[in-house]
């Protein structure tokens, strides 16, 4: 895998309908409940979170620094799919993928994206580690906002 790529795949189960997990993911609003991720809409439409629809993301991590980057919703299948495309300081593709088997909702977000920040890829040979460590602790926070607001249960990270 060249230096700047990077592929993660991130899995979280919660006792929860898949429509609570879906109407947080769903809905862009990442500030309101994911510690340390800021989100914003691009342009102003009172329409229902659709393709085409664009946000900044803002990423305030664990290590000291941030990422920012904005995305694009390329295709939604409610309530069970979501894809974007990411371009700025990271640049791919990120995908939601939802489940649920009884009372248990299983999420995994997928990300196939490239470092665009320079100094990230010239530290990578020896920081890569730690890259990958700071994401996943990103994405714990998430877990964990997905858990507290909405006041379910996470069964697993």
């Amino acid at each position: 895998m060249p230096i700047k790529q990077y592929h993660f795949e991130t899995n979280w189960q919660f006792e929860a309908d898949i429509e609570q997990i879906w109407g947080l993911i769903n809905e862009f609003n990442y500030g309101d409940w994911w510690k340390g991720l800021d989100s914003k809409r691009i342009g102003e439409s009172s329409v229902k979170i659709g393709v085409g629809d664009r946000f900044k993301l803002f990423f305030h991590t664990k290590l000291p620094y941030q990422l920012s980057f904005e995305s694009e919703v390329v295709k939604v299948n409610s309530p069970t799919y979501l894809e974007i495309k990411a371009f700025g300081e990271l640049e791919g593709s990120g995908i939601w993928k939802l489940s649920q088997k009884g009372s248990i909702t299983h999420v995994q977000c997928i990300w196939n994206v490239n470092s665009n920040k320079k100094w990230m890829n010239t530290l990578a040979p020896l920081l890569r580690p730690a890259f990958v460590w700071n994401h996943n602790q990103v994405m714990n926070e998430g877990a964990k906002g997905i858990s507290d607001s909405l006041g379910v249960r996470l069964v697993s990270l």
